[in-house]
């Protein structure tokens, strides 16, 4: 959205009735001016990378200009970024989790914590302990949302929020709806950045369920 700082995505217009697996498609933002590749993109081009990595082009440096028409740019092109790393993050995250859960943590940092419905989960371990004992699931996201973290706010870490809701359904349970939020911190080298988890929370939101 032009000029909020965000970038909202209603998946369920869209892809109304699909799974999200189904996007293998080489997806740009509007304006981005940069091309990445998700999930199921060209292998070829990704050198060795493996499928649990969320890997866009490297950060653009800040501008060096103190105006306000620099600052704007800047600002533009971070927002740009997120929403790069948001929508290739979510294609691989429910995927990983739907299909490959025992791969799931490579997407965490190795000190993240997640809080799934009130309760808190510390470290790989105990993350891969908690992921392992999920029934299996099948998720579909309807609508994505992220922006940039202001540095301020994260001692100058590159730091993006993204905010998912859809639906799950757990073997053997109801299907429900869900809302989940990460945060993204960028892990940066001169070739590209990798994004991991820092912090996600995870929560049903049963109220809206019409079963």
């Amino acid at each position: 959205m032009e000029g909020t700082g965000s970038y909202h995505r209603d998946w369920s217009e869209e892809n109304r009735g699909r799974q999200y697996q189904q996007h293998d498609q080489h997806r740009q933002p509007e304006g981005s001016g940069s091309h990445y590749y998700g999930p199921q993109g060209d292998h070829s081009r990704q050198g060795n990378r493996i499928p649990e990595e969320v890997v866009t082009p490297p950060l653009a440096a800040s501008a060096s200009s103190g105006s306000l028409m620099a600052a704007a740019v800047d600002f533009k092109t971070h927002v740009d970024q997120a929403c790069r790393a948001a929508e290739e993050f979510v294609n691989i995250y429910y995927e990983t989790m739907d299909k490959r859960r025992q791969a799931l943590t490579r997407l965490y940092l190795d000190k993240a914590t997640l809080i799934w419905n009130g309760n808190v989960v510390t470290g790989l371990d105990a993350l891969a302990n908690f992921f392992d004992m999920l029934p299996s699931s099948e998720f579909q996201v309807n609508m994505l949302d992220c922006q940039p973290v202001h540095e301020q706010a994260t001692q100058a870490q590159t730091t993006i929020l993204v905010v998912t809701s859809g639906t799950v359904k757990f073997d053997g349970n109801k299907q429900h709806y869900f809302n989940q939020n990460f945060l993204l911190t960028a892990q940066c080298t001169p070739s590209n950045t990798v994004w991991k988890i820092a912090s996600d929370c995870f929560r049903f939101q049963d109220w809206a369920s019409s079963n």
